[in-house]
């Protein structure tokens, strides 16, 4: 082995390859769990995003074997042809539970939001290295970087897939926080969201969107209707007590009073079957994963590196915490699923491509 490749080798953050494969394989089998038929035998769910996992490491181990800052030189285009599927979405895409986010490629289902996230980091990454460290910011120097992101969140807004829009606009603000945005702009961002939120609510919202903000807030209401989602959820999260029920045997998930369990609601089937303490694991190794990638992140000297590791572990963390919110009655259900855990081809695709891009700028970190 010769001394660059020997050097790789040993700078490679073996630990968190090791941490996301650990959080990968209970993902996997909580969803053997979640979609199995009575019998016990693996379902349709299981065998796809089994695939799906393999796919996605392959590309994990892809995106290792280039200098990170391809991808800078790349932002700007990779920008671009996401926007596009956006658009194309929005002309041909498909509908589902309200949403229209999907594109259908002959056999298969792309859902581009997803992967725009990840263009959305790298062209906010780029523009963002460019800013002098230091130095008094003005909100002038910030307004490219709003608009880049209000794009491809507007054009997700047209889609009605709400879920997919708010995170542009956290990651938006998570990068504007770290890049030095004043405080001040920062609660008037705050003021101007509440206010364009509830005229939203008031005058965009479909009957489908506002009935989910109506049972975050009184799901008692209707439950057996629009409220029992959210009811059985609470319910199989509870009955889990401290050491659950044992794989295979939540009696929620089993008899199917549990709905979209190997979606969105795959949290409380891990709560039921492995228990407070299950749920505790699970969500201190992501705990974990995120403080290791931010530690690195903030010992970087590249600042497009130090940027885009941020930026993949802002996306970790909201999607985590939006999908606990809703699932645990925190916060309205958006319909954003659990990284690693819950099922889905795109999701699992973007995030892998995301640890892949962190593990590349963590691995050339004296090299840049």
């Amino acid at each position: 082995m010769s001394s660059k490749p020997r050097k790789l080798f040993y700078l490679f953050p073996w630990h968190l390859l090791a941490l996301l494969l650990v959080i990968l394989a209970a993902g996997l089998l909580n969803l053997y769990s979640a979609s199995a038929a009575a019998s016990g035998e693996a379902s349709h769910f299981f065998r796809s995003q089994l695939i799906w996992a393999g796919v996605g490491l392959a590309l994990l181990l892809l995106m290792l074997t280039f200098h990170y800052r391809l991808l800078m030189d790349a932002a700007v285009p990779i920008y671009l042809v996401s926007l596009a599927l956006l658009v194309l979405v929005i002309l041909f895409g498909k509908a589902s539970g309200g949403q229209k986010n999907w594109l259908a490629l002959g056999p298969l289902r792309v859902q581009p939001s997803e992967f725009a996230k990840l263009a959305v980091l790298l062209v906010l990454a780029k523009y963002f290295q460019w800013l002098p460290p230091g130095g008094r910011r003005t909100l002038r120097d910030f307004l490219p970087a709003l608009g880049l992101v209000l794009l491809p969140m507007g054009l997700i807004l047209v889609e009605r897939d709400l879920g997919s829009a708010l995170f542009f606009a956290l990651i938006g603000g998570t990068f504007l926080f770290i890049a030095g945005l004043p405080a001040r702009y920062l609660v008037v961002a705050l003021v101007l969201v509440s206010v364009a939120g509830a005229a939203g609510y008031r005058y965009f919202l479909s009957d489908y969107q506002q009935a989910r903000i109506q049972t975050f807030l009184h799901p008692e209401k209707d439950p057996r209707g629009k409220g029992y989602h959210l009811l059985q959820s609470k319910i199989a999260v509870g009955s889990g007590q401290v050491l659950g029920k044992g794989f295979l045997k939540g009696d929620l998930n089993k008899f199917k009073f549990l709905p979209e369990r190997h979606t969105d609601f795959v949290f409380p089937v891990l709560a039921e079957e492995w228990g407070f303490l299950g749920g505790t694991a699970v969500l201190g190794a992501f705990l974990f994963l995120l403080l290791l990638m931010l530690q690195a992140a903030g010992k970087l000297q590249d600042r497009f590196g130090g940027f885009l590791v941020t930026g993949v572990a802002a996306l970790l963390f909201w999607q985590v915490a939006i999908n606990l919110g809703g699932v645990l009655g925190l916060m309205p259900l958006a319909g954003v699923t659990l990284p690693f855990f819950s099922y889905g081809g795109s999701a699992l695709l973007s995030t892998m491509l995301g640890m892949g891009a962190a593990c590349n700028v963590l691995m050339r970190r004296y090299m840049f």
